[in-house]
């Protein structure tokens, strides 16, 4: 029988009971089985609240963050702050500072670099006394990491030298070995990666050297496979050849053996750079690419940026595609830790938010219990109403715009892949024309020079004075051809407006109608809201597929101005028309249009009349 079973068949409600389902849940988590470890911590989490035992609430809130702390991080960060709190509240400084330490933990992960080192911090203030030395060596580890990703590689010196100062306090308690062994080996890395950061390849050679052993590869051989690795690429680095190629395979083969996904990578990487170094220009590139591949199943940004930045250097005839990917890719992740950063912050921000405001109503409920009970708890009940309504409406305004915005991000990415595949057709178009044309004539006109070459007559000068005329035409065929490339008519922008122009130019090739466009130029859409942007995009959409389904129009006309801070719409077509007066019972598409426009406050007029041509006119006010 399960535990889960167990424990529904139990009906104790103590502290003892209250113990089993903790302990339950660790050995769920220990398993990897978060699923069923949150279900136990659960129902922890009710028998805490029934009793009001406020330490094994913030016990079980801590027990939950951990649940979710590899797949749900924004989720996992919540309940340690609720965690956090409570232990403040209790004025347990260790679990609150042990619960300090997980949001920085998770902040760190997120590529919260400076927001991590904040709580990190807040934890070591509140830890400055705690005995636990693996807790205090985490954390001064974490802090070590946020100064070398910051640049700031003295401070993270000094904070890998304070955990080994904790390492030799755990030494010398019961720890066990392996796991100490282990954070010696992490520590001799972590310093000798700051040495690299800072060019002192010497330091890093020697540090690395120093725990290098038969013993390290016999017992602990993915950590043996780290060092070497690393060793090797300082070595590299400080221009010692040498020995480093059989270093990196010997570190790749061992990481395979164990599954060390990462240090694979790394290694692979090695490899990469070893070989342009020594001006294996292909290997480079093979190694480079599987390092590549590997660090975008990873999702290791880091990685896929040295990578591509290495390929771009080194693969010259592919330089300009590493580049873009390698703009695509940070312009990703700004994105991507942006939003990361508003929303712990908001979780924060939030959480003070209703501490504070139910501080204001006790307060309130206090002042006015001399008066009559019953209009207190009509005014608290009117606050909580109106404050949820409004939470509500916050919230679904922000999924909207997020909505948006990654609407947006992926009708972008889906044009410039169009654009770039465009490109390659047009540069496979004038390579073939050059091949199978151009020097097809030129080899004709070289045999006849050369078989006429021989000959004096007034025929054979003739002959070759025509050929030099045929070495002119092609002349003007190579200049045609080169004012092709150098005119190249391929808009790389990847702004809004292309997005419109290339809805425009895609109706207008299934189609008999023409479809035309018209905005200024400096028209400013970063200033736009994007649920405005998504809904033109729709609109527009919408009325160009009516259009061809219903209007028979030879021409149709889009455009878009703005004045008097306010942004116009306009669709006009000179199809058939319709009767006005059925417009209530028009189609699920002219109903899904107004219905946008409804949602953003935007006026919304159909003008038609049969036989005279249909008119759309959105208008919208900006901010």
């Amino acid at each position: 029988m399960d535990s889960i079973s167990l424990l529904e068949k139990s009906s104790t409600r103590d502290s003892i009971y209250m113990d089993l389902l903790f302990n339950i849940s660790t050995e769920y988590y220990y398993l990897n089985k978060y699923d069923l470890s949150l279900k136990i911590t659960e129902k922890a989490l009710q028998l805490a609240k029934q009793r009001k035992d406020t330490i094994a609430i913030a016990r079980a809130y801590f027990y939950k963050g951990d649940c979710y702390e590899y797949n749900q991080r924004d989720s996992a960060y919540y309940f340690y702050h609720q965690a956090e709190k409570l232990y403040s509240f209790k004025g347990d400084k260790e679990k609150e500072g042990q619960t300090l330490f997980k949001k920085g933990y998770l902040l760190f992960y997120e590529g919260n670099y400076l927001e991590s080192e904040i709580q990190v911090s807040n934890a070591l203030k509140l830890l400055q006394n705690s005995k636990n030395n693996q807790l205090l060596y985490s954390c001064y580890v974490v802090m070590g990491y946020n100064f070398e990703k910051l640049e700031e590689y003295n401070n993270a010196l000094k904070y890998f030298h304070l955990s080994k100062t904790v390492l030799d306090e755990l030494k010398k308690s019961n720890v066990d070995f392996e796991k100490t062994n282990n954070y010696t080996v992490n520590y001799s890395i972590n310093i000798a990666n700051i040495y690299d950061k800072k060019g002192e390849y010497q330091k890093s050679i020697k540090e690395l050297s120093s725990v290098v052993s038969p013993d390290l590869k016999a017992k602990w051989p993915k950590d043996y496979a780290s060092v070497i690795g690393n060793l090797g690429y300082s070595k590299m680095k400080f221009g010692i050849l040498n020995g480093v190629e059989n270093a990196f395979r010997e570190s790749l083969q061992l990481s395979k053996q164990n599954n060390h996904q990462n240090n694979i990578m790394y290694q692979l990487i090695n490899l990469g750079e070893y070989y342009s170094i020594t001006k294996d220009t292909a290997s480079s590139i093979h190694y480079l690419k599987e390092a590549n591949a590997l660090a975008v199943k990873l999702k290791a940004v880091g990685e896929i940026k040295s990578t591509l930045k290495l390929l771009s250097e080194i693969d010259v005839r592919n330089n300009r595609l590493y580049n873009q990917k390698y703009i695509s890719i940070t312009d990703s992740l700004t994105k991507a830790q942006r939003i990361n950063r508003n929303r712990y912050a908001r979780i924060e921000y939030e959480t003070a938010v209703v501490e504070n405001e139910n501080r204001d109503l006790i307060a309130e409920n206090l002042y006015v219990v001399t008066g009559s009970i019953a209009i207190v708890l009509l005014l608290v009940l009117l606050i909580i109403y109106r404050y949820l309504q409004h939470q509500k409406k916050e919230i679904a305004n922000k999924r909207q715009q997020q909505k948006a915005e990654e609407e947006i991000f992926e009708l972008l990415k889906e044009y410039q892949i169009k654009l770039a595949q465009a490109k390659e057709l047009e540069q496979n178009r004038i390579s073939k024309e050059l091949h199978d044309s151009v020097m097809n004539k030129l080899y004709g006109v070289r045999l006849q020079l050369g078989m006429l070459n021989e000959g004096d007559t007034q025929e054979v000068k003739q002959k070759r004075s025509g050929y030099i005329d045929f070495l002119q035409e092609i002349e003007r065929e190579i200049r045609s051809i080169s004012h092709d490339l150098h005119n190249e008519t391929f808009e790389t922008l990847f702004d809004y407006k292309n997005l419109l122009l290339d809805i425009i130019a895609q109706h207008n090739q299934i189609s008999n109608t023409h479809f035309s466009f018209e905005c200024e130029d400096e028209f400013r859409w970063d200033a736009i809201d994007s649920l405005v942007k998504i809904a033109i995009y729709r609109i527009i959409q919408e009325a160009l597929r009516n259009v061809i389904k219903y209007a028979k129009a030879k021409n149709c006309r889009v455009s878009l101005s703005d004045g008097d801070n306010k942004l116009r719409l306009w669709i006009e077509d000179d199809g058939k028309g319709f009767d006005i007066a059925l417009l209530e019972n028009g189609g699920i598409g002219l109903k899904n249009m107004q219905e946008r426009a409804t949602q953003l406050n935007a006026s919304f007029k159909v003008m038609s009349e049969i036989g005279k041509g249909t008119t759309i006119e959105v208008v919208f006010a900006l901010k």
